[in-house]
């Protein structure tokens, strides 16, 4: 129990849940072409399923905080 402890840093200060996302942030290119889809015909992404949408809505916003932690967003092998 004791080894699990000392692994979770967090449990003594505040945990940086920006810089987790920030670190586990990869460029998909099916997410990106959704948003391209989006931002063309969106008409046609309305259509989709709201789990695709949704799940595009959180692929951006990890997106966003990666670029604020300064990781570079736009290769594809981060």
């Amino acid at each position: 129990m004791n080894e699990h402890l000392n692994r979770a840093e967090w449990l003594d200060r505040k945990r940086d849940t920006g810089r987790l996302r920030a670190d586990a942030f990869q460029r998909d290119e099916q997410m990106e072409n959704l948003a391209k889809l989006r931002d063309s015909r969106p008409e046609a992404f309305e259509r989709l399923g709201t789990i695709v949408r949704l799940s595009l809505g959180y692929y951006e916003n990890d997106k966003k905080i990666a670029a604020e932690y300064g990781r570079d967003v736009t290769k594809g092998a981060n």
